[in-house]
């Protein structure tokens, strides 16, 4: 039986996701490695104290030392008979951040159905990238970024109407054949540039303008109330927020801009595995 965020609820489904939030912090925690909230999730815990009522998913941010040290600590201390981890720019997961996902669920997304990986409930882990004082250089990171991301949703199977996005996706498919991937994805990945104080995310839904902040930002994390939990935001959350979503961030969208962000599901079970829905899987 197929059943849909609607029917699953979605409190019960962000019930899942915080258990999975939880032992994340616990486990970067215990392995000394530093992340924040940011993107919807920083603005569900400042506006609503925990998840956007309509919102599906979890999004933790680490600069890119964080990054690479959870990719090996998960690799070889995440508690496997619980959770899964699906790492960024794999033939399974090409898209350019990972993914936490728990065991004996289903989440599986609108363009994935059918393809061989694992579909359990989960938690986003994005990375931050160093970046350039000068914004015609920064804006030169930004669009090979999505040249990257263009070429992965297709690796990813992702589906579209428009003839200008099918011509975006060959194309970018075609710009990172074979060893030009790693060479633009070093481009993206600098190393922090001397004269900059900058950080930023290329690789999300957000415009040019709303990728960049100031690393000081970040700094030591700051605890706030995400539901029943404590997390970690940016120290300077607020400003942050001002940056990705403008200076009216605290109220609440109309239902258009919500229209624009539709739900990630279409296959929701928060006590069976995806593997009861897709057969010959993983």
């Amino acid at each position: 039986m197929k059943k849909n965020i609607q029917n699953t609820g979605m409190e019960i489904l962000h019930e899942k996701i915080l258990e999975i939030a939880l032992d994340f912090d616990i486990f970067c925690k215990e392995n000394d490695i530093t992340y924040y909230l940011m993107g919807g999730s920083a603005l569900g815990a400042v506006r609503h104290q925990g998840f956007i009522p309509w919102d599906d998913d979890f999004d933790v941010f680490m600069d890119r030392d964080n990054y690479l040290k959870f990719i090996i600590t998960a690799k070889s201390r995440l508690n496997t008979s619980k959770y899964y981890f699906q790492e960024e720019d794999t033939e399974e997961w090409p898209l350019f951040f990972s993914k936490i996902r728990m065991n004996n669920t289903t989440f599986i997304e609108k363009d994935v159905v059918g393809r061989k990986m694992h579909h359990g409930i989960y938690i986003d882990i994005m990375c931050l990238n160093y970046t350039f004082d000068n914004k015609l250089l920064r804006y030169f990171q930004y669009l090979i970024a999505r040249i990257l991301s263009s070429s992965a949703l297709s690796k990813k199977g992702y589906i579209t109407k428009s003839k200008t996005k099918k011509m975006i996706l060959v194309i970018s498919r075609f710009l990172t054949f074979g060893p030009l991937k790693n060479i633009l994805l070093k481009m993206v990945r600098v190393k922090k540039p001397k004269k900059s104080n900058l950080i930023a995310h290329f690789f999300g839904r957000a415009p040019f303008p709303k990728t960049t902040f100031p690393v000081t930002f970040l700094s030591t994390p700051r605890y706030t109330s995400f539901e029943n939990l404590l997390l970690p935001v940016p120290k300077e959350v607020e400003k942050y927020l001002v940056i990705r979503y403008g200076n009216k961030y605290m109220e609440l969208p109309s239902k258009e801009e919500k229209d624009k962000y539709p739900s990630h599901a279409y296959i929701v079970d928060t006590n069976k595995s995806y593997k009861n829905y897709i057969h010959d899987n993983t």
